[in-house]
């Protein structure tokens, strides 16, 4: 079974892209540099690892705003399709939208396979992959990040968050059927949800939901990967100002050699310099090679 791989990415060191967030910003939280910033390279190391560690990969998907491109991507690579919102959304007057769960919505309009990963530019594969880590030869998916690895409450899905979403950064594996079934479910909640240009509190968190669907489907479709399993062989890193911590902790990192992992940017308005060239070195000596996705030179 084909499976392509999804990113969503912008580029906020574009003034452009400041200038028009500031424009439709309502509160100083929108403007939180976290959700946008990438001082580490990350979209160019993730794609490293992604050829390295996941050659069952089919094609990649870069789905951003117009006109915007990363200035080392490499468009003629014959595995990379860039789509900007405004192909797949229906309705234009969800754009422009600087909101996660907005374009995540989206993401099924896609003109890829019915089996895509979503990944964030932080994830990243740390050693040899197979498609049975997502999906198994039979078409279950494998839902990641459950408590007990029981469906419990699961007949109320509002209420079945308590076993779920431990460890939510993780890749994902979309069946476009069902993320379809999911919103369609929803139809006035993800209406909602579409209509706020930045994340509010009350959006549908499409990933969330996802894993709830995933987990009242029958067990012919799904296979449970509870947290102790997928402890194992993932982890979630927060990337902090505290040096000497972290220093410790890429180093654990290291030595751990995870499938695939998580650096999530929690270095609030200030990034320590230090921090930022410890994290690039440790992306440099576990992808030194430039993949394919990058223009010579």
């Amino acid at each position: 079974m084909d499976i392509d791989v999804v990113y969503t990415w912008v580029d906020w060191s574009d003034s452009d892209y400041q200038k028009l967030c500031a424009r439709y910003a309502g509160l100083p939280e929108d403007l939180n540099p976290e959700r946008f910033r990438d001082p580490f390279g990350f979209m160019k190391y993730s794609l490293r690892s992604l050829e390295l560690f996941a050659p069952w990969i089919r094609n990649v998907y870069l789905l951003t705003k117009r006109p915007q491109v990363p200035e080392w991507l490499n468009l003629e690579h014959p595995q990379l399709h860039l789509v900007h919102h405004d192909q797949v959304f229906q309705n234009p007057e969800h754009l422009p939208t600087f909101n996660c769960n907005v374009i995540e919505s989206y993401m099924h309009q896609l003109p890829s396979s019915d089996y895509l990963l979503y990944m964030n530019d932080d994830f990243f594969f740390g050693r040899t992959t197979a498609q049975t880590d997502f999906l198994l030869p039979d078409g279950t998916l494998r839902l990641m990040g459950t408590l007990f690895g029981e469906r419990l409450a699961f007949r109320n899905r509002e209420k079945s968050l308590v076993s779920l979403g431990l460890i939510e950064h993780t890749p994902i594996l979309i069946y476009k059927p069902y993320w379809k079934a999911m919103l369609d479910e929803h139809p006035e909640l993800v209406e909602a949800t579409r209509q706020h240009r930045f994340r509010q509190d009350h959006d549908l968190k499409m990933d969330k939901l996802y894993r709830i669907y995933l987990a009242g489907l029958s067990r012919e479709q799904i296979e449970i990967v509870t947290i102790l399993e997928l402890l194992t062989y993932h982890r979630f890193h927060k990337v902090t100002n505290r040096y000497w911590w972290q220093r410790l902790q890429f180093a654990f990192l290291n030595w751990l050699d995870p499938k695939f992992y998580c650096l999530n940017d929690d270095m609030r308005d200030n990034p320590c310099p230090r921090v930022v060239s410890l994290v690039k070195e440790f992306l440099n000596r576990r992808y030194p090679e430039p993949s394919s996705f990058e223009l010579d030179g």
